[in-house]
């Protein structure tokens, strides 16, 4: 298994938040025929790229050069459900996570808006998303992953994504679904509709929410004093690929706080790219972004359902 190295944010970070705490946020309003793509560019240290201009990136659409024409690399608004599996295999690790969370909280700027959402805990037959609506309260939030919870049985990994994807649907801008879990998904009783992965590929994709996932990799002891380490689930990062996000591994020797500070400053630091489909044939479409300046990669969503003629 590849472990993955924590993330060295250092003093990178805290010199772009000092620095663009206090911008004015940039709203997107397109119109409905333009295809929102949103990109993260790293060089191969893994560092984020801030200085491409639209002339620096190509996009196709099915092989077919794409002319650009909407472009910003400024800061935007996010709006992100969080959502935490507090199932039993994951329980141990609730008080890192927690913290973690907290510290993704605190990097969110005044105009981004948020709810935590959880599964499998003591009432593992429901999701649960708070609080009601989306809040840019920082302390809010904070109270609400500050409550004490009990474990519980059950894991409804892609119900959990489809009801995060549900409670983003009336947000404007970018909509973001930021899950921390094994991604084995158990659901625990049937009066919960299950959801299969293949089907939340579609909904990802038809309404182009971004996931970030963090795969935790769980650690059994053996009788025998050895260790079986088993993967996150690949669907995680299946979902994370396709939508433009992002897709980290984790273990028990993880910094999870580094973790999800990573996340909040790639969501602050992603180009914004629109273009104008010229088929509208209703069918899934291949999208690849690239950029011209040699040793970088480009994140981005991969695919977009064009509109019906």
């Amino acid at each position: 298994m590849n472990r993955l190295v924590p993330i060295a944010l250092g003093l990178s970070i805290l010199a772009w938040t000092a620095t663009n705490a206090a911008q004015a946020p940039v709203q997107f309003r397109t119109s409905t025929d333009v295809v929102r793509v949103y990109a993260t560019v790293q060089d191969k240290d893994s560092r984020l790229v801030l200085d491409l201009a639209k002339e620096d990136f190509v996009l196709t659409d099915n092989g077919k050069v794409q002319p650009i024409t909407l472009f910003s690399n400024e800061v935007a608004p996010v709006s992100v459900v969080i959502m935490l599996d507090r199932s039993g295999s994951m329980f141990q690790h609730h008080s890192r996570v927690r913290d973690a969370a907290l510290q993704f909280i605190s990097r969110l700027l005044p105009d981004d808006k948020a709810r935590i959402g959880s599964f499998g805990d003591y009432y593992g037959n429901r999701v649960v998303i708070q609080p009601s609506d989306f809040s840019s309260s920082q302390v809010e939030l904070m109270d609400v992953l500050r409550a004490p919870i009990k474990v519980g049985q059950g894991s409804p990994v892609w119900i959990s994504i489809d009801q995060s994807i549900a409670a983003l649907s009336g947000q404007d801008g970018r909509r973001v679904v930021l899950i921390f879990s094994d991604g084995y998904d158990s659901p625990p009783v049937k009066s919960l509709m299950p959801v299969k992965l293949k089907d939340l590929e579609t909904r990802v994709r038809q309404t182009n929410t971004m996931v970030y996932a963090i795969g935790f990799a769980t650690t059994e002891m053996r009788s025998d004093g050895s260790k079986r380490v088993e993967k996150p689930h690949e669907g995680l990062r299946t979902l994370a690929d396709d939508s433009g996000g992002g897709y980290f591994e984790a273990n028990d020797d993880t910094d999870l706080t580094a973790m999800f500070a990573r996340v909040a400053e790639e969501l602050h630091r992603q180009y914004f790219i629109g273009f104008e489909p010229t088929v509208n044939d209703g069918k899934i479409h291949t999208i690849k972004l690239q950029v011209k300046r040699p040793g970088l990669t480009v994140r981005a969503r991969q695919t977009y359902v064009a509109a019906s003629k």
